[in-house]
C-alpha cells in the first residue's frame, strides 16, 4: 500500500516521530541508575541490566525490520511506542534485579524498534529527490528530543520523585503511538508470509544483501560511527570527573555534544550541496573520531567543550547523511529490513567499543587507550574510502 505525497502535517507527525522515537533510550539511560541506587543494587547488576537492554535489539533488529516491511513502518511504530511506554510505566512497580532484567529486555526490544521504525517510515516516504534536506530535519528533530528530554526528566525527578521520570517516558512512549495514529500507511512492494515467516526467514533475506559492496561499506560505516560514540557513552565522563568537572559540569559537556549533533543534522543537505554525501560520510566520522579521541589530551573546560562540539558536530552531519545513502542503495520493500541491519551494526558498536576500552585503559591509561581506540577505528575508515574510490563506487 502506497501513499501520495506527504501534507504539510503529515511532515510534522514524521518530525514529530523522530522526536519521540530516539528519545526513550536517552530517559532510560538516565532513569535505569538511579532506580538501581534506589533499590540498592550492586554495579554488577546494573551493568547486567543495562547491557541487557541492548541484547534483544542486537538479536531482533533485523526481524523487526523485516515487521516494517511486512506490516508497515506505521503498525510497528504505533505498537512499540505502547510497549515503551507500558514496559517504563512498570519500573516503579518492579521491586528488584529479575523484574528489571526482564523489563530491560521487553522494553529494551520497544524503544529500539520504536526509532527503527520511524527511520523506516521517513526513508519510505520521502522522495529521493528531497530525501537529504527531509532526513536533515528529521534527525534534527530526533537530537532536540534527546536534549530535551532528559532536563526534563530530570527537573520532574528533583521535583516529584523518580516515579514522576518514569511517568514521563510511558507518556513519551505513548506520544509516539499518538503520532503514528494519523499517518497515512507505507508498505513498498507486497511483503507476504506470517508473523513467525516473516520474523524466521528475515536473516535468511537480509543477510545476502551485504554482498552488495555499497551496501556493506554503508553497514561499516555505522559501525565505525556509532564506535566512535559509544567512546563518549563510557570513558569520556570518567576522564571529565578526573580533570575535576563537577556532575553540572559534565552535563555541560555532554549538552555541547547533544546541541552540536542538532546542529549538523541540520546542516547537513547544505554541507551535501556544496561538497558531496561520499565526501561528508567519511569526513564527519573522521571528525568524531578525531575530536573525541584528543579530549583526554585537555583539561580546560573551553577546549573540552570545543573538542566535544566538534565530535557532536560530526555525528550530527554523518546521521541524515547515512540515511540518505541507505534510501539510495535499498529496494522500496526492503527498507525495514535494511534499517533493521544498520540497527544491529550499531548495537555491535555499543556492545564492542566499551569493552575494547575497558581492557586498553587497563594496560595503557585513559590517554593511551583513546588514542589507540581512535587510531582502530580511523584505519578501517580511511582503508573503506581508499577501498571506495578504487572501485569508483558513489552514493551520490
Amino acid at each position: 500500500m502506497s501513499a501520495g505525497p506527504l501534507t504539510s502535517s503529515q511532515r510534522g507527525l514524521v518530525y514529530a516521530s523522530a522526536f519521540f522515537g530516539i528519545t526513550t533510550e536517552s530517559l532510560i539511560g538516565m532513569l535505569l541508575p538511579l532506580w538501581a541506587l534506589a533499590r540498592g543494587l550492586p554495579p554488577a547488576q546494573l551493568g547486567i541490566a543495562v547491557a541487557l537492554a541492548s541484547l534483544s535489539p542486537l538479536l531482533l533488529a533485523v526481524p523487526a525490520g523485516a515487521l516494517c516491511d511486512r506490516y508497515g513502518d506505521r503498525q510497528v511504530m504505533l505498537w512499540a511506542g505502547l510497549g515503551a511506554g507500558v514496559t517504563a510505566a512498570l519500573y516503579p512497580l518492579a521491586g528488584g534485579f529479575l523484574a528489571a532484567c526482564g523489563l530491560q529486555l521487553l522494553g529494551g526490544l520497544a524503544r529500539s524498534m520504536s526509532w527503527l521504525s520511524a527511520q523506516s517510515y521517513a526513508i519510505r516516504a520521502t522522495p529521493p529527490g528531497e530525501r537529504n534536506t527531509f532526513m536533515g530535519r528529521f534527525s534534527f528533530a530526533g537530537s532536540v528530543g534527546m536534549l530535551l528530554a532528559p532536563l526534563a526528566a530530570g527537573a520532574l525527578v528533583d521535583w516529584l520523585g523518580l516515579t514522576a521520570g518514569f511517568l514521563l517516558m510511558a507518556v513519551w512512549g505513548g506520544l509516539l503511538a499518538a503520532v503514528a495514529l494519523p499517518l497515512p500507511d507505507r508498505r513498498d512492494g507486497a511483503a507476504e508470509g506470517t508473523l513467525w515467516q516473516v520474523t524466521g526467514g528475515a536473516y535468511r533475506q537480509a543477510l545476502p544483501l551485504l554482498a552488495q559492496a555499497s551496501l556493506m561499506i554503508v553497514m561499516l560505516l555505522t559501525l565505525l560511527r556509532l564506535s566512535a560514540a559509544a567512546i563518549n557513552a563510557s570513558f569520556y565522563p570518567v576522564h571529565l570527573d578526573q580533570a575535576g568537572f563537577s556532575p553540572a559540569g559534565i552535563g555541560l559537556m555532554f549538552a555541547c555534544i547533544n546541541g552540536a549533533i542538532s546542529v549538523g543534522s541540520l546542516g547537513a543537505a547544505a554541507v551535501i550541496r556544496r561538497s558531496s554525501v561520499t565526501r561528508l560520510l567519511f569526513g564527519s566520522i573522521a571528525l568524531s573520531i578525531v575530536a573525541i579521541s584528543a579530549v583526554p589530551f585537555v583539561v580546560s573546560p573551553l577546549a573540552v567543550g570545543l573538542l566535544s562540539a566538534l565530535h557532536g558536530l560530526g555525528l550530527g552531519l554523518s546521521l541524515p547523511t547515512l540515511l540518505s545513502a541507505i534510501g539510495r542503495q535499498t529496494a522500496p520493500g526492503q527498507r525495514g529490513l535494511v534499517i533493521g541491519l544498520r540497527t544491529l551494526f550499531n548495537r555491535l558498536g555499543y556492545f564492542a567499543v566499551p569493552v575494547l576500552l575497558g581492557g586498553l585503559v587497563h594496560a595503557l591509561g585513559l590517554r593511551g587507550a583513546f588514542v589507540v581506540s581512535g587510531c582502530l577505528i580511523l584505519v578501517p575508515l580511511a582503508g573503506t574510502y581508499a577501498y571506495l574510490r578504487h572501485r569508483r563506487l558513489t552514493y551520490d
